[in-house]
């Protein structure tokens, strides 16, 4: 599922338009982006929490030409899902028989 797909299933279960789904997701999407990048960690109840790690600097090389690089420390999101998330998708199809 894309952006997209995700907008027009907003769309659907909301009955509201496409437009206004679109408008909510990038509301949604920006104030995380923005929570992130003050240092705030976002918590959605039953569905996970995402959060900013930092990642190393190490020595890298280009694999073009072999050549040594020094790759920089960098910060990157991370998300852990929530006990509901997990829950749902854990959940046994019953088959009857």
């Amino acid at each position: 599922m894309n952006k997209a797909d995700l907008t027009e299933a907003l769309a659907e279960r909301a009955n509201i338009p496409k437009v206004r789904a679109a408008n909510y997701i990038n509301i949604l999407t920006e104030a995380i982006r923005e929570a992130l990048t003050n240092g705030d960690k976002v918590t959605i109840s039953d569905f996970g929490t995402f959060t900013i790690s930092r990642r190393r600097s190490f020595k890298g090389r280009n694999p073009k030409n072999r050549e040594e690089i020094n790759v920089p420390e960098r910060r990157i999101p991370v998300f852990r899902a929530g006990k509901g998330l997990k829950e749902a998708l854990n959940v046994d199809d019953v088959v009857a028989e």
